[in-house]
């Protein structure tokens, strides 16, 4: 009994699938092909093109009948129906390709639509009907792809602390803008033949212009200001013996630098008596030394014995000078001096000194002082003074609290500085942690910088690279190429604004616009996504310091290249580094062949 209801049933659907008119057009559909010539549908540009092909096998298409194809995408329960592809049988009247009822046929059509965000999950489906006459059957969907390529959107910036932009996206200070001036003055001390004694009493140290000099040292040295260093130097005059002109030139500096520290001392404990203080109460400043002793002065000589009145000077320097060896040239000096008494007696003895410079910081404070004033007593410095010291600490969350105290005191809050330095921190902390709190402080920041100084190229790239940070890519775009074009510190993008061109689709000009930057991660992305993979892998692989996202691209690109090891490998180390890669990899149509695999499953569980 129940074989003979299968049998009736049988035969219902083939009467009434005889009576509709189309006869075996309806069994015989799974005989038509339909297929994507490229079934890895890709967003380039926001459009997604496409490109149906199919057939019609013989002895299908009634002569009379018409047939609609129908390309959709289908996404969340929602389909959005495409250009449809119209087919006839010979007789038909109508407008669609003629497909012949002997030979069967084939079919083509290409299109494009714009890609949504989430279409990495749709489905991009056909559906067909078939009309003779009264007679219509719709027929099962067949599904092409299964979701949607979008890993131009992986595009992503990493941006790096600098003083100034570079081929790359960088979170750029504002300048300091503290000059360090220095004023130098020089006393010399004179010492006789072979001698590295201190007599005061010499005849050359008892001159006026000597004695003028020392005093103008001395008188420099009461003036208080902040010493950066001593420079002292000792010289030999070069007629004597090498070794012994070097020993010399030894205690020469010796006897300036004990010279400079007696004055000192007498200058400190004058002050602490003007001042009164207990000199053992007096703070005594660390005094760094610069001391060299380079021995005969043959430059010297030379230029004093060109600027003499001696008629053979020419001459003498002529053979000075061709002696092969420093001990010949030693001998000829010695042997002139014998005819020269000039050379003796006055060119000779001023080459035997030291010569003491005292350089002094022409600001209130010296780089030690800076760095102790900004924790101890800020109110003391300046505002670049301020920043500078800012600038010199090298470990960024005690640089940031130094620019956020600037920037909530209310004697500079009309400059830009403190607001922009403590922001780009602030963005760089936020990119190290995660922390959302970060980003917004950093962005808060950035709107009070911009709001004092507007159309600033240096705000204007960090504002960017912050709303880029929290997803505003359009509005990052836009405040990038405002930076290049700014009135104030205009900043080249041209790395940052390739972005533009991957999110056009014009991967070419992307690449030209990175300057073919090495070792990283965009530039990888456009060569992938320019099907150059091996560039790609190269790129990729030069990367010293890899994060989540690079290994994510590896990833991708091992798919591309059918590497499945590759795809394994590396979806591991990106899902270690940050868990949010599970999702994205499961909804990733780059890995819907990796899909039902085992070892893929487990990483993304």
């Amino acid at each position: 009994m129940k074989k003979f209801k299968i049998i009736l049933m049988v035969s219902l659907i083939g009467l009434i699938v005889w009576g509709c008119g189309l006869g075996k057009m309806v069994t015989r559909y799974p005989e038509i092909t339909v297929k994507l010539e490229n079934p890895d549908l890709e967003n380039k540009g926001g459009q997604v093109e496409y490109q149906v092909k199919g057939t019609i096998p013989a002895k299908y298409m009634k002569k009379k009948a018409t047939m609609t194809i129908t390309p959709m995408v289908e996404y969340q329960g929602q389909t959005v129906a495409l250009k449809t592809i119209e087919l006839q049988g010979q007789k038909a009247k109508a407008k669609g390709a003629v497909i012949p009822f002997k030979t069967g046929g084939s079919f083509s059509s290409s299109g494009s639509f714009e890609f949504k965000e989430g279409y990495e999950e749709a489905n991009f489906v056909v559906g067909a009907d078939a009309q003779k006459k009264k007679a219509q059957h719709t027929f099962e969907q067949r599904t092409l792809c299964e979701g949607i390529i979008n890993s131009a959107d992986l595009m992503n910036i990493n941006p790096t602390l600098a003083e100034k932009a570079g081929n790359g996206t960088t979170l750029i200070y504002g300048e300091h803008g503290y000059k360090a001036e220095f004023i130098t003055t020089t006393s010399v001390i004179y010492f006789d033949l072979n001698k590295s004694d201190l007599n005061m009493n010499l005849k050359l140290n008892k001159s006026d212009a000597a004695k003028k000099v020392v005093s103008d040292f001395i008188a420099f040295m009461k003036e208080g200001r902040v010493i950066d260093k001593i420079v002292i130097t000792g010289w030999a005059s070069p007629e004597g013996e090498e070794s012994l002109n070097q020993g010399l030139s030894d205690k020469r500096t010796e006897q300036g630098k004990k010279w400079f520290e007696k004055e000192f001392e007498k200058y400190l404990k004058q002050y602490a008596k003007d001042n009164k203080i207990k000199y053992k109460d007096l703070p005594k400043p660390e005094i760094v030394f610069d001391i060299t002793a380079p021995g005969e002065d043959w430059s010297g000589f030379e230029r004093d014995l060109q600027a003499s009145n001696i008629a053979e000077k020419t001459q003498i320097l002529n053979v000075v000078r061709s002696q092969s060896t420093t001990e010949q040239k030693e001998q000829k000096i010695r042997e002139m001096t014998d005819i020269y008494k000039e050379i003796a007696d006055i060119i000779l003895p001023p080459l035997r000194r030291a010569e003491i410079s005292m350089i002094c910081n022409k600001n209130s404070f010296n780089d030690q002082q800076i760095a102790e004033f900004i924790n101890s007593n800020p109110d003391t410095l300046s505002l670049n003074e301020r920043l500078y010291a800012a600038y010199m600490e090298k470990d960024l969350e005690k640089k940031r609290i130094i620019y956020s105290a600037i920037a909530e005191d209310e004697d500079f809050q009309g400059d830009w500085r403190a607001y922009n330095n403590a922001a780009i921190l602030q963005v760089d902390q936020y990119i190290k942690t995660k922390n959302e709190n970060f980003l917004k402080d950093g962005i808060k920041n950035l709107e009070k910088a911009n709001a004092v100084s507007p159309n600033n190229g240096i705000i204007l790239n960090n504002m960017a690279i912050a709303n880029f940070l929290s997803g505003n890519t359009d509005k990052a775009m836009e405040q990038f190429a405002a930076s290049e074009k700014a009135a104030l510190y205009p900043t080249e993008q041209s790395y940052n604004l390739a972005m533009n061109y991957i999110q056009s689709g014009d991967y070419a000009a992307a690449q030209k616009s990175m300057s073919n930057k090495t070792c990283d991660y965009n530039m990888a992305l456009v060569q992938m996504l320019q099907k150059d993979y091996n560039a790609a892998k190269s790129t990729l692989n030069c990367i010293s310091s890899k994060d989540a996202k690079t290994y994510y691209l590896q990833a991708v690109l091992g798919a591309r290249m059918k590497d499945e090891n590759q795809v394994y490998a590396n979806l591991k180390e990106a899902v270690k580094l940050d868990t949010s890669y599970k999702q994205k990899a499961k909804k990733d149509a780059e890995f819907k062949k990796f899909r039902s695999k085992s070892e893929f499953q487990s990483i993304i569980q």
